[in-house]
C-alpha cells in the first residue's frame, strides 16, 4: 500500500512540475491579454469585442526574444513600447496567481513574416497610443500596430479588417462608456471605420492558440 501511494505521489509531484515549466516563447508569438485594470476604457473595449473562448482580451502585444531576455513589442498608453514580460504579466488579471494571457503563433506558412514585422513595430517605438482608433493618423492602438507589421511585402494583410462597432454585446446600443470617451476626445465615434481588436484576432485563422499561461 505505501508503495502505491509513493508512486501515486511521485506522479502528482510530475504532473505539477510539468504545469509549473516555463513555456518558451519565440520571437513573433502573440500574446492576448485580459487587463487587470478594470478601467471604464478597459470594460468599453471588452463590451464591444468577442475573443477566443470568451476571455474577453482587451489587450495584445508580440514577443521579442533579445539575448535570451523576453521582450512584448505593444501600443499601450502613452506610447510604442518595448516591455519586459514580467511587467507585460503583471499587468494581465490574475487566475489562482497566474496571468490571463494566451499565446498565439503564426502558422508555419507566415513565419517568413516575422523579421520584418518585429523591425517594423520597432521603428515605431515612442509613437502615440492612438485613443480613437483612426488609420493613418501615425498613432497606434494595440491590435492595429500588429495588423499593419504583419502586412505581408505585396500588401496582402495576414490579419483581417472588419467595420468597427462600439455597441454592446449583449444591448446592441452603443456603449456609454464609449460615448463618453469620444466626447472627451471631441471626435466622433468611428461605427463602421475598418478596423481591428485583440478579441477579433484571437480567433484569427493565420494563428495556433498554443498556450495558456492561467
Amino acid at each position: 500500500m505505501k508503495r502505491v501511494l509513493w508512486i501515486m505521489w511521485l506522479l502528482a509531484l510530475s504532473v505539477t512540475l510539468s504545469a509549473q515549466k516555463p513555456f518558451d516563447l519565440k520571437t513573433g508569438d502573440i500574446l492576448f491579454q485580459t487587463n487587470k485594470a478594470q478601467t471604464s476604457f478597459v470594460k468599453a473595449i471588452e463590451n464591444v469585442t468577442a475573443s477566443l473562448d470568451d476571455l474577453n482580451f482587451s489587450h495584445v502585444g508580440v514577443v521579442v526574444v533579445e539575448d535570451g531576455e523576453v521582450f512584448v513589442l505593444e501600443a499601450t498608453m502613452p506610447v510604442v513600447c518595448k516591455t519586459p514580460l514580467e511587467k507585460y504579466f503583471k499587468q494581465s488579471k490574475q487566475v489562482d496567481g497566474n496571468p490571463l494571457v494566451v499565446v498565439g503563433r503564426l502558422k508555419r506558412r507566415f513565419w517568413k513574416s516575422i523579421p520584418q514585422a518585429i523591425d517594423t513595430m520597432k521603428s515605431l517605438l515612442g509613437k502615440p497610443y492612438d485613443y480613437v482608433f483612426l488609420p493613418d493618423n501615425d498613432k497606434y492602438y494595440c491590435s492595429e500596430i500588429i495588423y499593419l507589421a504583419f502586412l505581408r511585402r505585396n500588401g496582402k494583410p495576414i490579419f483581417k479588417e472588419s467595420p468597427m462597432s462600439f455597441k454592446d454585446k449583449t444591448t446592441g446600443e452603443t456603449s456609454p462608456l464609449w460615448i463618453k470617451h469620444f466626447e472627451r476626445h471631441k471626435t466622433p465615434i468611428p461605427e463602421g471605420v475598418p478596423g481591428t481588436s485583440p478579441g477579433e484576432m484571437s480567433r484569427s485563422k493565420a494563428l495556433k492558440i498554443v498556450h495558456r499561461f492561467f
